[in-house]
């Protein structure tokens, strides 16, 4: 079992041929640039709480400069507050160091907070994407309505949440033409005949659904 400590020098090591005490030192700077004090290079992950943990994740995800960051799902299972100080972490290192980053998630208040544009998937495939004022103030797609409906909202008093009707597909019999017919209120035969193309509604903003084909 390796320390935390060691599990950012191991990336290091490979990755940029660094020697041991090179490497360790790198590693303690990484430590330290996440907000954990270096002295705890030498502690084990079960030391460490849930958040401290996905810091040290974050450490070793940017340990040797990459210019594209993927974090799926990076805040899974963190408190709301915990959650709030990894993703104003992960901003920051992303502004201060000229990194990019994709970020897969289902919380779309995560992604109001720290993306710039946002694509929605469904079965795999992306249906509507753009900015956030497009994907957030200009909703298209009927998957993508139906997921802001689904959202409970705290001003209202209501019986029950608003769910999307039906199931997912299953991923190897997907249904011809669009993935989301079964379940879409507005579908018609169009969705079903074909695969559905991709239209520019705006500028930047792209959605694929028969709604909006000429």
């Amino acid at each position: 079992v390796l320390t935390v400590g060691d599990q950012i020098a191991e990336v290091v090591r490979l990755h940029q041929k660094l020697s041991r005490a090179k490497a360790s030192i790198k590693a303690q700077e990484m430590l330290e640039l996440v907000g954990i004090p270096g002295e705890r290079y030498a502690e084990y992950p079960h030391q460490f709480s849930g958040g401290m943990k996905q810091r040290v994740v974050i450490a070793i995800a940017l340990a040797c400069n990459p210019e594209l960051l993927i974090a799926d799902e990076p805040t899974t299972a963190l408190d709301v507050t915990i959650q709030d100080q990894v993703l104003d972490l992960m901003e920051k290192l992303m502004r201060d160091r000229g990194t990019s980053l994709i970020l897969i998630t289902h919380d779309l208040g995560v992604v109001a907070e720290i993306c710039q544009k946002a694509a929605i998937m469904y079965a795999g495939e992306i249906v509507e994407y753009g900015t956030l004022e497009h994907i957030y103030n200009n909703t298209k797609h009927p998957y993508t309505i139906g997921l802001f409906g689904s959202i409970p909202n705290l001003n209202e008093d209501v019986d029950r949440l608003q769910p999307i009707t039906g199931l997912m597909p299953d991923p190897t019999n997907l249904p011809e033409g669009c993935v989301f017919a079964p379940r879409c209120p507005d579908v018609s035969e169009k969705c079903r005949a074909a695969a559905v193309a991709v239209v520019e509604v705006e500028p930047g903003h792209f959605v694929k659904c028969v709604k909006y084909h000429g």
